[in-house]
């Protein structure tokens, strides 16, 4: 609980310090005395903005300072950095420029840290609070707040297993349009390719096929007339040779020139050899046939179109088509993952539907126990024959909320049909309704603080002191500071 709250240089505050006890505190006050600036000091205190309109004296800085006792729900991080124990001192200072320099049991610390253990500490009720009860789309959290965590902990994870595998399958659909318009594309050039069934040993002799079918006569003629000198001829190149290479090797030994010379020649005649056994080779090459030379020269053709699209070689080519197959391959095994995470999604999705279920059928418990103590309550507030209910919404789709909406309806004139809060309930009426719901909420609330800042608005004499004994009731379970300028809830 609060235990002290120190305040410098802040709207119409110089200096002042101020102690709490447990139960019921009050405030109070002429208008402009200052009584709103405690809310305001106490909000620095607990990680608010600050608005530079509000130092009183711009050369000084400004200081909150507030112990809060007996604390609890800080987690073991913050307890170990900071020395708490069971007590806390939180400091905060805001020199003339705006510069923040917080302190958490003497120890420096940053607004992020500031917030993250301080907003455990107190529930403050003003204007804001009157909002949100005014705001239908917070509804939902009152009565969640009531809801054992088990139940809500389980739908919110399945609801982010869900979520998340929605997204991987809708980039996965996304990149697929992509590339499914592409798939014509691959599908086309892979059949280009495979519909010539490459060969590279033999293909790589098709240039050699087309030069000598596109010149065999001449070939013929030439290999021929080449053959006649260098062998078949009555006077040849190969007798010759042999015979001069035997001449030679007969007085090689009388001469190292000689010997070489007959060497050179003997060489000169395996050569000669090899070259009439080429010739003759390409003379008669069975596989020539001349009318093949236009499929040839169309193969030859199609196999450079390839090699300019796809190569430059036709190993390349190859490893292009080995490729885009493998891409192709991919296409449709990505079909049937994406059908696989698609029923993964259509279970889970069950799963939501169920924990759905079974979390808004303990909404609609809580919410009827809720409306029963709050029409109790109002009904000791001297709102008598209310009718207080929730109306529960349901979405078109599975939500964070578990698909539904819930919604406040008052009623508090006999006869008429409950209307929304936000439309029925006067101020005075919406002021006695909130602190009938604080009143609710105190069992599951952990805060130990409740500050109500002029929780009275719009109300006066019998209802007055029937909200005293309301707040001072409240009081009994929690620290209770209350900001009023009526007399009868100061009295309490």
């Amino acid at each position: 609980m609060l235990s002290m709250l120190r305040v410098e240089n802040l709207s119409v505050i110089e200096s002042i310090a101020v102690e709490f006890t447990e139960g019921l505190n009050i405030i109070t006050g002429e208008t402009g005395a200052g009584k709103s600036v405690f809310i305001g000091a106490l909000n620095l205190v607990l990680g608010a903005r600050f608005n530079r309109t509000l130092f009183r004296d711009p050369e000084k800085k400004l200081v909150v300072e507030a112990e809060f006792i007996d604390v609890e729900n800080v987690s073991e991080e913050m307890m170990e950095q900071f020395e708490i124990d069971s007590d806390i001192i939180i400091r905060r200072e805001i020199d003339k420029n705006g510069k923040n320099r917080i302190f958490i049991n003497g120890r420096m610390a940053t607004v992020e840290q500031l917030r993250d253990i301080a907003f455990r500490f107190c529930d403050i009720h003003g204007q804001h609070e009157h909002q949100m009860l005014l705001d239908s789309t917070t509804h939902i959290t009152f009565i969640d707040s009531l809801v054992e965590p088990a139940l809500k902990d389980k739908y919110a994870e399945c609801y982010e297993r869900y979520n998340k595998l929605d997204r991987e399958i809708n980039t996965i659909k996304n990149n697929r349009q992509k590339i499914l318009q592409e798939k014509d594309m691959l599908e086309y050039k892979l059949n280009e390719i495979e519909s010539m069934n490459i060969n590279i040993e033999e293909d790589s002799e098709i240039d050699d096929k087309v030069g000598i079918l596109s010149n065999m006569e001449k070939i013929l003629e030439n290999a021929s007339r080449s053959l006649d000198m260098l062998r078949d001829g009555e006077i040849n190149a190969y007798d010759l040779l042999s015979s001069a290479s035997g001449a030679l090797s007969s007085v090689s030994d009388y001469s190292e020139v000689l010997s070489n010379s007959a060497n050179q020649l003997a060489e000169a005649t395996y050569l000669l050899n090899d070259a009439i056994a080429g010739i003759e080779n390409v003379a008669e090459r069975q596989d020539l046939d001349p009318a093949e030379l236009d499929s040839l020269m169309d193969r030859k053709y199609k196999l450079s179109n390839l090699m300019l699209k796809y190569g430059p070689t036709l190993e390349e080519v190859l490893t292009f088509a080995e490729d885009t197959s493998k891409q192709l391959d991919d296409i449709n095994f990505g079909q049937d993952n994406l059908n696989k995470l698609e029923e993964q999604l259509a279970e889970i999705h069950t799963e939501l539907k169920e924990d759905a279920r079974l979390l808004n059928m303990r909404r609609r418990e809580i919410a009827k126990k809720i409306e029963d103590k709050v029409v109790e309550s109002l009904d000791e507030l001297e709102l008598k024959n209310c009718v207080f209910t929730t109306e529960f919404e349901e979405a078109e789709k599975m939500d964070a909320l578990a698909g539904v909406k819930a919604e406040f309806f008052i009623s508090t004139n006999p006869g008429f049909e409950p209307g929304p809060l936000s439309k029925v309930a006067s101020g005075g009426e919406v002021s006695r309704v909130m602190l009938a719901m604080k009143e609710v909420f105190a069992v599951a609330d952990r805060v130990d603080t409740l500050v109500f800042d002029e929780i009275d608005t719009g109300i006066s004499g019998r209802t007055a002191k029937k909200v005293a004994l309301k707040l001072k009731k409240v009081s009994k379970s929690r620290q209770v500071i209350v900001i009023t300028h009526l007399p009868v809830v100061a009295c309490a």
